[in-house]
């Protein structure tokens, strides 16, 4: 079977990968493709005939990208999707459908799971939608396509939502695959590799997925909907094999984002991470994400050692009420202690706060802002709060009357634009408190002081002094 796999064209760059769904801020080029280099080399393993776009990093308009497909025939379109993106991705897809009607359409991601029947009820172009992961429901469904074609009235394939006629047909939810050493190295050349570069270090960089899913209840996060809420692992001796051949043996990349929903749940399969990396002599540099409530100075010495770089912290919020409202299970105190742990060891820290959680105020964001500038990280991110679908603060802005913007371009986490209204506090207002937020954390002094130490070394200072220029411009710009 000829498929087709699509990162979709958008008029920005913007992050379709799992639970992210922001605007690339820092750079105008795509992230790497994770998901879809995992669709692509499993569907060919399993005998398939793929060609993989990813449209973003190409550059590549509408009208480009369905000549690709054009002259490529397929039998089977997977399409990636994302709330913010997923009215433009729903219009390709029907200008794709009305240019070649023999090719069976389906989408995937987190919004498509969460609204998967009401998306194919609005959407009669649509085939199918694929709930939660898509690897091993999409290897389904291309095997059920081989058999019967076009034929879906006896098509049954657990994880997808199927159009058989007129009738939307929801099949059984599909388990959460426990062996993900089963799934084949990301099929990273059919990718342009050269495009995704990290914004501070200006060299390409790849995805290796170590983990999937979270245990955690917090209200806003979209990443139970993709991987669900019990952690599964790969192999320490899988994720070394595909950093030390794959990533940097067959595609040259040192720079490697280490993907997981909760990276350091387990600190014990960290550590043992880590000393295979050194045990390895991988010389690569890598990031990824902790919660604060797992401060084992240990593990972070570790992670310093086999070439972290930085860490993505959730703060959320420095309210403790609202933490405890949202769920996170954490407290202020945990995020000023792993902030501070990390600096002890090396590891640069970027830390998120959520402006517009339920409970927020003028007040508490004063909070969060003052308290962003007490614990000093080495970055901090402000971004509007979203209800996404299908998470819990969708269903508590929804009965708390707190939406005031319902168009999903606007539903951006990452962006500048709030879809939800704060007691007390104009929607006007919102976008230049967020801009005068960025403002009093980086023109300090204190903040000034941490980066000279840090330009007195040469590499990094060229790699902040890229950066910064980005920054400022992003936040300053009329």
């Amino acid at each position: 079977m000829k498929i087709f796999v699509l990162n979709p064209p958008y008029p920005v760059a913007i992050i379709r990968e799992g639970r992210c769904q922001s605007p690339q801020n820092m750079r105008k080029n795509s992230v790497p493709q994770m998901t879809l280099a995992y669709l692509a080399a499993n569907l060919e393993a399993a005998g398939h005939q793929v060609v993989a776009c990813d449209a973003i990093a190409l550059g590549l308009s509408e009208a480009d990208t369905i000549k690709r497909m054009q002259d490529f025939k397929p039998d089977l379109a997977l399409f990636n999707t994302t709330t913010p993106s997923i009215a433009n991705d729903l219009k390709f897809a029907e200008k794709f459908k009305a240019m070649i009607p023999d090719c069976f359409i389906a989408l995937f991601g987190t919004h498509v799971t969460a609204t998967h029947r009401e998306t194919m009820e609005a959407n009669t172009f649509i085939d199918a939608t694929i709930r939660n992961e898509p690897e091993w429901a999409a290897l389904a469904l291309a095997e059920a396509l081989a058999k019967r074609g076009s034929k879906t009235e006896s098509m049954d394939v657990a994880g997808c939502t199927l159009r058989v006629r007129d009738v939307i047909r929801e099949c059984l939810p599909r388990d959460f695959v426990t062996d993900l050493d089963s799934l084949k190295f990301p099929a990273w050349q059919h990718f342009p590799v050269d495009e995704y570069l990290h914004p501070v270090f200006n060299k390409p960089y790849l995805m290796v997925n170590t983990s999937r899913g979270c245990v955690h209840g917090c209200v806003f996060c979209v990443a139970h909907q993709f991987y669900g809420r019990k952690v599964r692992y790969r192999s320490v001796e899988s994720v070394v094999t595909e950093i030390r051949d794959h990533v940097m043996g067959r595609f040259g990349v040192r720079h490697i984002w280490l993907y997981a929903d909760d990276f350091t749940r387990n600190p014990e399969y960290v550590k043992k991470l880590c000393r295979a990396i050194l045990k390895e002599k991988l010389k690569i540099v890598w990031w990824t994400n902790t919660r604060v409530d797992v401060k084992d100075e240990e593990m972070f010495r570790l992670m310093k050692q086999a070439g972290c770089h930085m860490l993505s912290i959730g703060g959320e919020s420095a309210d403790p009420e609202i933490l405890k409202r949202i769920r996170k299970a954490t407290k202020p105190a945990d995020i000023r202690e792993t902030v501070r742990i990390l600096r002890k060891v090396g590891i640069n820290s970027l830390v998120y706060f959520l402006i517009g959680l339920p409970g927020e105020t003028r007040e508490t964001i004063r909070t969060t802002i003052e308290f962003s500038k007490s614990i000093n990280p080495d970055y901090v991110e402000f971004y509007p709060a979203t209800p996404y679908p299908g998470t819990e603060f969708q269903q508590i802005a929804f009965r708390e009357n707190m939406i005031e913007v319902h168009e999903w371009e606007k539903y951006m986490c990452g962006g500048s634009e709030f879809v939800v209204k704060i007691p007390g506090v104009e929607k006007w207002e919102l976008e230049g408190i967020l801009r005068k937020a960025f403002r009093e954390f980086y023109f300090r002094p204190m903040y000034f002081w941490i980066f000279l130490k840090r330009i007195m070394h040469p590499m990094e200072f060229l790699r902040l002094a890229r950066f910064g220029i980005g920054y400022v411009f992003r936040f300053f710009r009329s």
